[in-house]
């Protein structure tokens, strides 16, 4: 199961803002919010294109999040990349599993307050696309292979039911970003998004996997219109 391009949408109702179908869009419900720590986001052009992938939730929710539409192999010499993780205010981390990786749960706080200075604020980094989508990325991209990694510790299972993921701790990438704001919260590492906004992007988030789920069911619906081939 993999989702159309969205060429294949040609003369069909669709919002170029959410890249859904009339039915599935959740531009009404996306309030854009700021978070104390910045997000970036680089998006493999497939998954850019998915009409079921959840990188346009976090690009309509997140205000100080930065779209890259990228395959790796130009990211190294992307100039708008190369500045965003050379800012003296910023420490980029990649939101990765790794044995190496800072665990947001166990991280202890001396470790933390050298990884993040005084003045300094983190910038979690996210690749989007299929698991073997993404470590293409990173094996193409020799500043992201090399850049310190976070991840954490979650016994909570995905929501995404029409996806496979390859290990039951694998999170969807919406998933998993709405987990590092609440556990930078728990750690006293960063407020919570004033009347905890960020939930509206699992809101959003549960309602695509649902309308999906009740298309998928409904053997009379257009397949063309489900975003599936």
């Amino acid at each position: 199961m993999r989702p159309i391009p969205l060429a294949h949408h040609t003369g069909r109702p669709f919002c170029w803002s959410c890249h859904r179908t009339p039915q599935a869009c959740f531009c009404a419900k996306a309030i854009p919010f700021q978070y104390a720590a910045d997000f970036a986001i680089v998006v493999h052009p497939r998954e850019a294109a998915s009409t079921v992938g959840t990188a346009w939730i976090l690009r309509k929710s997140i205000a100080n999040l930065t779209w890259f539409r990228s395959t790796g192999e130009d990211l190294d010499t992307d100039s708008r990349f190369l500045k965003m993780i050379s800012s003296p205010e910023i420490v980029p981390l990649l939101l990765f599993p790794s044995a190496g990786a800072i665990n947001l749960d166990l991280c202890p706080q001396e470790e933390w307050d050298r990884t993040i200075p005084a003045g300094r604020r983190p910038l979690f980094l996210v690749v989007d696309g299929t698991w073997t989508e993404a470590g293409a990325i990173l094996r193409k991209s020799q500043i992201l292979k090399n850049m310190r990694r976070v991840s954490f510790q979650d016994t909570t299972l995905s929501e995404y039911e029409f996806k496979k993921q390859p290990h039951p701790s694998c999170l969807s990438c919406v998933e998993g970003v709405h987990r590092v704001i609440e556990k930078m919260a728990a750690r006293g590492w960063a407020a919570l998004p004033e009347a905890r906004a960020h939930d509206r992007m699992i809101d959003i988030f549960r309602g695509m996997v649902q309308y999906q789920l009740h298309q998928e069911r409904n053997p009379r619906t257009d397949r063309r219109i489900r975003g599936i081939r």
